[in-house]
């Protein structure tokens, strides 16, 4: 099985996309997301002895790459794709180190662009960049929202690694119709779907999402608890796991052991007309709040707006949510490559339910990317 990740050739284009975009000498990237997105340096995520502060410098003029990092991280390190690579010891486990990493971080980095980018114009992550004395604001650009325009439209190795995720969320659902029943507790199904998803994934996935059934279904979202299934019961199966550092996001509601009765079936046709009107809008240049008044529209016109209470949907990629946000009054405009989910939900005493599925937007449409089944009945 090869397992997902990002290219050495999606990191250069994308390094070489930034460059071009910025009037300067030098880009520091610093948000682990961003690593990840220009370098494909990432930690395992539960490797908390490798988080730390590390930079990746990218020459504009000249295109080279140099990545700093501290030497917990240094197996990353050597997974990661830059033209050079300087690891510093902040802990060797003999010496005390008298600082805090993220502080000797700082200290390292300030020391390598005093020797050689004193008088240089910086591109940083304002969110995230260090203060570091004798770097002065005025030398600084912000390239947050430039990056998060670059974001947008996924690169192809994104999508290789954003459709083996969502074949992981699959798998998921598939072990959930499964394994659910009466006498089974939330805890033990996210168990079973996460054993599922691994195997699909090929490597350790991180599940997030929601689990909930019966009447917690009017929270809206939750992890599992140890709650007991019983027979009639809905549950909302929120999941999106993490593969090749992106995510996958799919929704479907089950009802355990039961047929839907009439109020059920209406809220299901009305979950599945809401999604496909929504789908209609999603093409390059479509305003964010038309999806989601699409959507709102349709749930009304089914008797169903009141418990219609949160957004039509959201971005997905390294991040979740991420931009564009299907939210009322929202101006962000649909990109060709934007990767996005459509999930429309009511959540009322008896008849609660929520389905979701994730497309690309292309020239002409959306292509949708989940294959999960979103129907009310368990087989």
């Amino acid at each position: 099985m090869t397992i997902p990740a990002l290219t050495p050739e999606g990191c250069t284009e994308r390094r070489l996309h930034l460059a071009q975009a910025f009037d300067g000498d030098l880009i520091i990237i610093n948000n682990p997301r961003n690593l990840y997105y220009y370098a494909s340096f990432l930690t395992p995520f539960p490797s908390l002895s490798q988080w730390g502060p590390v930079y990746l410098l990218l020459e504009v003029n000249e295109g080279g790459t140099t990545l700093l990092c501290h030497n917990f991280a240094e197996a990353a390190a050597d997974r990661s794709f830059t033209d050079d690579m300087e690891i510093w010891s902040w802990y060797d486990g003999l010496k005390n180190p008298d600082q805090d990493i993220f502080a000797r971080g700082a200290t390292v980095l300030c020391e390598y662009l005093d020797s050689r980018y004193r008088w240089a114009k910086i591109g940083i992550e304002a969110g995230t960049f260090p203060l570091i004395p004798g770097i002065k604001s005025e030398d600084c650009t912000d390239l947050t929202p430039l990056i998060g325009r670059q974001r947008r439209a996924k690169y192809p190795d994104e999508l290789t690694c954003i459709r083996s995720a969502q074949d992981a969320a699959l798998a998921g659902h598939q072990a959930a119709r499964r394994e659910i029943r009466p006498g089974i507790s939330e805890i033990e199904l996210f168990n079973l779907i996460c054993a599922a998803v691994t195997e699909a994934a090929g490597v350790p996935a991180m599940l997030i999402g929601d689990i909930i059934s019966g009447p917690r279904t009017m929270e809206i979202s939750g992890g599992p608890t140890k709650r007991v299934l019983e027979q009639g019961d809905t549950v909302i199966l929120d999941l999106s796991p993490m593969v090749g550092g992106y995510r996958a996001d799919c929704t479907a509601t089950i009802l355990v052991d039961a047929e839907p009765d009439q109020a059920q079936l209406n809220l299901e046709r009305a979950l599945h007309e809401a999604m496909e009107t929504g789908r209609e809008l999603l093409r390059p240049g479509a305003r964010a709040a038309d999806v989601y008044q699409n959507v709102m529209a349709c749930m009304a016109l089914h008797g169903f707006g009141d418990g219609f209470t949160h957004h039509a949907g959201h971005g997905l990629g390294l991040g979740h949510p991420e931009a564009p946000f299907f939210v009322p009054g929202s101006d962000e405009e649909l990109v060709e490559g934007d990767v996005v989910t459509l999930e429309p939900g009511c959540y009322e005493p008896g008849c609660s339910g929520r389905i979701e599925h994730v497309f690309l937007v292309k020239e002409n449409g959306a292509e949708q990317l989940t294959r999960h089944d979103t129907h009310f009945t368990q087989g």
